[in-house]
């Protein structure tokens, strides 16, 4: 997604939560910074999606049990954030990681240990995250919902599973099936409640640009 498209809707959820845009913008030079010199993974996340099933891991309370029934697909497993401890502790090393950085970091690094490649994501609220644990990871993308530096991509997407869904989009994926996803869950804060009904939207959206394209 174009950030001259995304941009509108980027404003709009900065209204409705009362986000800065300059703190945003703060994380992502962060990040930057902290990328400068390494070598951008893309290429690498594109040969693992591209052409292929993208199934995409939420980190939802019925994960588990999705996962018991979940038959063994040939794909790209794409965890959004916490999503990744549970699929270790089921014996899956997902392909890629997408993270804020605020969930299990030690099941992050063990994915990233095992050949995961993390897309680590910049906004206001996580400078300190990123400062103390980019360093520790390898494989290595970086994004941010404001206008990208040089270094950081843009794909679109707010939560860590509607941008794992976004990602999948722009990195080639045949089809795309979402497994541990809840966005009526009412055991979480009004706060989390508006974060999943931003979530389903952007999800539509970013499935409605694939089918576009």
């Amino acid at each position: 997604m174009h950030f001259a498209t995304w941009e509108p809707i980027y404003l709009q959820i900065l209204q409705d939560f009362g986000f800065s845009s300059i703190r945003d913008e703060e994380g992502a030079q962060l990040l930057a910074e902290l990328l400068q010199g390494s070598r951008d993974y893309l290429f690498m996340a594109e040969e693992r999606v591209k052409g292929r099933r993208a199934v995409i891991y939420g980190n939802a309370p019925s994960l588990t049990g999705e996962l018991d029934v979940v038959t063994e697909v040939d794909g790209a497993h794409i965890a959004a954030d916490g999503a990744t401890a549970v699929l270790l502790r089921k014996g899956i090393v997902p392909d890629i990681v997408v993270t804020d950085l605020d969930g299990p970091f030690l099941a992050i690094l063990e994915a990233c240990l095992k050949g995961a490649i993390i897309v680590v994501h910049a906004h206001g609220d996580n400078l300190d995250a990123l400062s103390r644990y980019v360093p520790r990871l390898k494989y290595v993308i970086g994004t941010c919902q404001c206008r990208p530096p040089e270094g950081l991509h843009n794909f679109g997407g707010f939560t860590d599973g509607d941008r794992c869904v976004f990602l999948a989009t722009e990195l080639g994926a045949s089809s795309i099936e979402l497994v541990g996803f809840d966005f009526e869950d009412q055991s979480v804060t009004p706060r989390k409640r508006k974060k999943l009904a931003w979530a389903k939207k952007l999800i539509g959206i970013a499935l409605y640009d694939r089918q576009a394209r």
